[in-house]
């Protein structure tokens, strides 16, 4: 797992997991990310983690299986349709899965098992292009029509053209699995490259350049492209690596946003002025996707409670009304829910 930490002006070193945490206003909390996560396959001891995520994951339902047109397909699914924004899509399809968590019964009927990831998948790819036009919009790039050949074209349309090309180059892949969702050859590959970029994004937080940081994660994210926890089978998600990197990046953005905006002078932090606006939204959309992902088992409940707490500091920083304890429910819900279509 990677080592995430925060640090006071009074020189406190707190370890996010730890409960105990909380915020003053008058503290300017600097983050440091010390180091990257390890992919379990780049251990010593993989054998033996292999063997553990079998035992692990072997009473779990099978994850629907995807084509690889069924799995880019929300991707490119942005509507064109008037004053229709990143952020209003995201937050559709966040509320429809939510609606539709909030309408199960409580014996969850193994028919809606597909529609469920189906639903986790689009509010996740939803809200992953929403960072990264968040990025972009910090970086520089302007809205409207640069912003979409940008994000849609240059971007998600390289990656789609890139990772294709290369499953076409490397046919021996594609003949043991023949679709990207299980693809490990390829998830693996991927994984690392993320992690890579992810140790770069590391380095250049410690050196005061959170902007450059901020980029080199949405470069990790990426790389990503076009898995989820919801498309993968939870054994493959955890024996590749992905599940714990896709995870620590959104922390990682989260974070560094917070931080850039606290390195504004107080009157460009609220969330009423664009700089305060643009930086706000990354950080709820990154603690958004943490808490809607449908992770398998028992693991991450620390990080869905760390990505509340991360949110509240984002809404203090922006000067937004503070977020109602209850919320916090509604993302453990998700992880919830797989787990009951898991066990009925």
């Amino acid at each position: 797992m990677s080592a995430i930490f925060a640090t006071t002006q009074t020189t406190n070193i707190i370890r996010p997991f730890n409960t105990d945490i909380s915020f003053t206003p008058k503290e300017c909390i600097e983050v440091t990310i010390l180091e990257a996560p390890s992919s379990p396959a780049s251990s010593s001891s993989s054998a033996d983690d292999e063997t553990e995520s079998s035992a692990r994951f072997s009473r779990h339902f099978d994850v629907p299986s995807l084509t690889d047109e069924e799995l880019w397909e929300p991707w490119f699914a942005f509507p064109s349709r008037p004053h229709m924004t990143l952020h209003r899509w995201a937050e559709g399809n966040k509320s429809q899965l939510d609606m539709f968590i909030h309408n199960l019964p409580l014996s969850c009927p193994p028919s809606l098992y597909p529609l469920f990831l189906t639903k986790c998948r689009w509010t996740l790819t939803s809200l992953k292009i929403l960072v990264l036009g968040s990025i972009l919009l910090i970086r520089g790039v302007n809205h409207g029509p640069q912003m979409g050949r940008t994000l849609f074209g240059r971007i998600i349309g390289d990656r789609y053209n890139d990772l294709m090309a290369f499953r076409n180059q490397n046919q021996h892949y594609a003949k043991s699995l023949a679709e990207l969702f299980e693809d490990e050859e390829v998830i693996r590959r991927s994984v690392e490259e993320a992690r890579c970029l992810q140790i770069r994004g590391n380095e250049l937080f410690t050196q005061g350049k959170y902007e450059a940081s901020l980029e080199h994660y949405g470069m990790a994210l990426i790389k990503l492209i076009p898995w989820d926890t919801a498309s993968l089978p939870p054994s493959l998600s955890y024996k590749t690596g992905f599940q714990e990197i896709d995870q620590s990046l959104f922390l990682s953005i989260a974070l560094t946003s917070i931080r850039i905006c606290q390195t504004l002078p107080p009157n460009y932090r609220s969330h009423l002025t664009i700089p305060g606006s643009r930086l706000y939204r990354l950080s709820k959309a990154s603690c958004d996707y943490i808490s809607h992902s449908p992770i398998s088992g028992d693991a991450g409940e620390e990080q869905v409670t760390l990505a509340y707490r991360l949110e509240s500091l984002a809404r203090e920083v922006a000067e937004v009304l503070k977020i109602d304890p209850s919320e916090v429910e509604d993302g453990k819900r998700v992880r919830e829910v797989r787990r009951r279509f898991e066990r009925d």
